[in-house]
């Protein structure tokens, strides 16, 4: 049925994804990973994107706005072993993804993940950032991530 809309031309298909709510709104999650001093990757933030109502977008620029990993998940029903099992669970897909990206591709000192989860709690990444935003962290009330994704950035040169 699609092949009449390609053209002949190579596609790629994305599944839908039942998104889990909080609060009412879609939202997924951003797991920052960056190096150390000793060029490791470590996963130094995991927060979430939270919708505007009615919008199917949760980035932060187009009305979107962060919210804290724990909160988010309370609010989408999620139990507290529940929360801390995805959260571990999302650390380590962060930490595993950007080893396999230094498998392939050299010089990437940062990423950040952004990983949907669907009303099952199942977790899908939607898509590897090689340049993520570390600056809207800082509008959280709690400034520990801002202040933490900052100083590996330092590290590393990307900011002074």
């Amino acid at each position: 049925m699609l092949s009449r809309f390609s053209n002949k031309r190579p596609y790629l298909l994305q599944k839908g994804i039942q998104l889990a709510k909080t609060n009412g709104k879609l939202f997924d999650i951003r797991v920052m990973v960056q190096k150390t001093k000793k060029g490791e990757w470590i996963s130094t933030a995991v927060f979430a994107k939270i919708g505007s109502p009615g919008k199917i977008a949760t980035n932060y620029n187009q009305g979107g706005s962060l919210g804290l990993f724990q909160p988010t998940l309370t609010g989408a029903g999620f139990h507290s072993a529940s929360i801390q099992s995805t959260e571990e669970a999302l650390k380590q897909l962060g930490v595993s993804v950007a080893k396999n990206f230094d498998r392939h591709l050299k010089g990437f000192q940062e990423l950040g993940l952004d990983v949907a989860v669907d009303n099952k709690e199942k977790l899908w990444i939607l898509e590897v950032n090689t340049r993520p935003q570390i600056y809207p962290l800082k509008h959280l009330k709690d400034k520990k991530l801002y202040h933490r994704t900052l100083s590996y950035a330092k590290q590393y040169g990307r900011l002074k």
